[in-house]
């Protein structure tokens, strides 16, 4: 199964449809490191979604809170 991450906002953790998707980071999950240098002031959330084809993804996941 292929799945796509993305940072979403803070308000992904409450309602997932309602929070901005702040960026795109490919079928390879990247380091904490590298999310928190650039996200953690800001309290967001990695998401995965599975990859269904090319253009569409469902099933939203949170990997967890960037801190």
């Amino acid at each position: 199964m292929k799945y796509v991450y993305m940072v979403m906002d803070s308000r992904a953790q409450f309602d997932i449809d309602s929070a901005a998707i702040l960026e795109c980071c490919g079928d390879k999950q990247p380091s904490w490191r590298t999310l928190r240098r650039d996200w953690g002031a800001q309290g967001a959330v990695l998401v995965r979604f599975r990859l269904v084809n090319s253009d569409m993804a469902t099933d939203p996941e949170i990997v967890g809170v960037i801190n």
